[in-house]
């Protein structure tokens, strides 16, 4: 009974977080923006990208001052808006590349176009492809692929997320990429993802996660 109550308050709660990804990924997003803010301002750069990171500040500014009233349809006008300015910066290098794609992929996330901000993922992995940045955006993309039922590319991208040691979220990263591939019907390789979770971060709650899909999986006879 024990074993059983733990594996239905856990699957619960897994289910919960799965589905409420948009949280996640707006959270990311204010938590990189603060981030980058942070590394610009101990970096030297040049004049060009200041302005360029500037002029992005002011879009996010505009888009969220005093927002908490707002209606929904002044908030899509604000996002869209936001959307348009943003997409001047989508197609430089660097840092003002790498951000201008994040808001515009978090912006047309929180619109449903999974297909737009998928792109938009897929750009800032590029711009930013040896930063920190680049797990958060590979995360994200397989968060689109996954609304998109494109398992496959879902299955492959939370890899990407996963196989990053330094990634913030990597104990959610490889619980969700083991999750896909329970989907999929890939026993063996979701039971030794979430054998690895459970054993590399047992105070992880993701790990409490894993462990009940892992007893699951056993009271299934999926795994042995």
């Amino acid at each position: 009974m024990a074993n059983y109550e733990e594996e239905t308050a856990s699957t619960k709660l897994a289910a919960f977080i799965e589905k409420n990804k948009k949280f996640f990924i707006a959270a990311i997003v204010i938590i990189i923006c603060a981030v980058i803010g942070y590394i610009i301002a101990a970096s030297v750069m040049n004049k060009a990208t200041a302005k360029n990171l500037q002029a992005l500040d002011e879009i996010v500014f505009e888009l969220t001052d005093k927002s908490s009233d707002l209606e929904e349809a002044e908030v899509e006008t604000r996002r869209q808006t936001a959307i348009e300015k943003a997409s001047a910066y989508v197609k430089k290098g660097g840092i003002t590349g790498a951000r201008a794609n994040m808001l515009c992929a978090d912006l047309t996330y929180q619109q449903k176009k999974y297909s737009e901000s998928a792109e938009y993922w897929k750009e800032t992995a590029k711009k930013a492809k040896k930063s920190y940045l680049a797990p958060i955006a590979y995360f994200n993309l397989a968060a689109c692929n996954e609304e998109l039922g494109q398992t496959d590319e879902a299955a492959a991208n939370y890899k990407l997320a996963a196989d990053s040691k330094d990634f913030v979220m990597r104990e959610h990263a490889m619980f969700s990429y083991a999750r896909v591939m329970e989907t999929k019907g890939d026993y063996t390789e979701a039971s030794a993802v979430y054998t690895e979770l459970n054993d590399k971060y047992s105070d992880s709650e993701w790990a409490n996660l894993a462990k009940s899909r892992l007893i699951a999986l056993k009271n299934d006879g999926k795994i042995q």
